[in-house]
């Protein structure tokens, strides 16, 4: 890959998204559609302007874009909720997080396993660990914006972006124990996967996060209050401290993900209150300069020989992936969402509106390298190219059908207020 190259068309692509933004909400195309499409065409299966290298360094450039991806998303996904969110919602949002997870991924391996049934369960278990988060790269194109705003109520804005940010980090204890089962992680030593993965890299992770993120968010306050504070470091600032959480985990080989985003909750819980920060719009710029990257790589690596290879299967995959993946699970959990029960609606939408993204291709790419399953590739690939196409086209002209059948009756009550 000539970076020089992959720079200069992802800079075109902002600069061009940026001039025609309205006008591309309006006919429903997000970014990592644009992105997406573009990397198909300039890349090695159409025009060859960008070629292929070889797929160590392919597949460490995405892993690399991945993380820093879904550090800026999650960073920004936090200064964008209301401060209050979780202690307000507490039932709904943990039913929603945590069965919503546990029930997306059985229903992902079943559908695999189903489908490709040459695999063993643990494969499946692996491939569904990898699809079960929702992304909030993605969902952020879908819940924010004039649209979006417009049709949506907060309420349901508010819930898929703190499910997308928190499931993002808690999917990986799951794709781990699949690794675990595999044999492909500590040998299948389940108890090791217990102490290291679960209560080391990822409880011990969340807490310490939560400290670090509370003492950045401490600091800037009284920055602030002082009059040290120039609000146009608003945004490095901001920047800084995802780009801390995502580092410093690393290096203590904890869960980086969910540091970024327990740490980023913690960091604006005081900020988001400042009408300040608010008016910068540091989520918008955070997102569209790292969401545009990550999906040109991924046009320019879609594996599509092996797609084509797989035959009607893979058709059959994202349609039954992208149907019975998540609304079956938010239906189910819609009796012990108090925010949410009775309105079918509303969990209709949000049942759809469950992208799968970047999130999975770093855990794609994971268990490709620790598994040597290809295949954990392959499939993730897909299904997140068709999610972005068919959930970014989708988006307005659902949430317009929404807004036309709830509107003057008790399905919005509640939701319009916000959280």
């Amino acid at each position: 890959m000539d970076l020089m190259l992959i720079i200069f068309f992802i800079s075109l692509l902002i600069i061009l998204s940026g001039a025609f933004y309205k006008k591309i909400q309006n006919i429903s195309i997000t970014e990592p559609f644009l992105a997406l499409a573009l990397g198909v065409l300039v890349g090695p299966d159409v025009l060859n302007v960008i070629e292929s290298t070889d797929s160590e360094s392919e597949f460490k450039v995405l892993e690399l874009a991945c993380q820093f991806t879904i550090a800026m998303a999650l960073m920004a996904t936090a200064l964008r909720l209301p401060k209050h969110i979780f202690r307000k919602n507490a039932t709904s949002l943990t039913n929603l997080v945590i069965f919503g997870m546990i029930f997306m991924w059985g229903l992902s391996s079943g559908i695999i396993y189903l489908l490709l049934p040459d695999f063993s369960v643990f494969e499946c278990l692996l491939i569904g660990a990898i699809i079960t988060p929702t992304d909030p790269v993605v969902a952020s194109t879908l819940v924010t914006g004039e649209k979006a705003e417009k049709y949506l109520p907060e309420n349901i804005r508010n819930t898929l972006s703190f499910e997308a940010g928190a499931n993002d980090g808690f999917a990986y204890p799951i794709v781990f124990l699949a690794l675990y089962l595999l044999g492909a992680e500590g040998g299948g030593d389940l108890g090791q996967w217990f102490t290291k993965v679960l209560l080391y890299e990822n409880i011990l992770c969340a807490i310490l996060a939560y400290g670090v993120g509370y003492g950045c968010g401490f600091l800037m306050k009284k920055a602030h209050k002082a009059g040290f504070l120039n609000t146009k470091t608003l945004l490095s600032f901001s920047i800084a401290v995802a780009l801390l959480l995502l580092g410093g985990f690393h290096i203590l080989e904890m869960n980086p993900i969910i540091a970024v985003f327990v740490g980023g909750f913690a960091f604006a819980k005081d900020i988001t209150a400042n009408e300040d920060i608010e008016e910068e719009r540091i989520q918008e710029t955070m997102e569209r300069l790292t969401t545009v990257p990550v999906f040109f790589i991924l046009g320019l690596m879609l594996p599509w020989q092996d797609w084509y290879s797989m035959g009607w299967t893979a058709v059959w995959i994202v349609i039954l992936i992208l149907l019975f993946r998540r609304l079956p699970a938010l239906l189910l959990l819609m009796p012990v969402m108090p925010k949410f029960r009775k309105k079918i609606y509303s969990v209709l939408i949000m049942g759809w509106f469950g992208p799968i993204g970047v999130a999975a291709l770093y855990y794609a790419v994971i268990s490709k390298d620790k598994a040597h399953f290809e295949d954990a590739w392959i499939i993730p690939s897909l299904i997140v190219a068709a999610s972005t196409v068919v959930h970014g086209l989708t988006s307005v002209p659902l949430e317009k059908l929404y807004h036309d059948s709830t509107e003057g009756t008790n399905e919005r009550e509640n939701l319009d207020s916000r959280t």
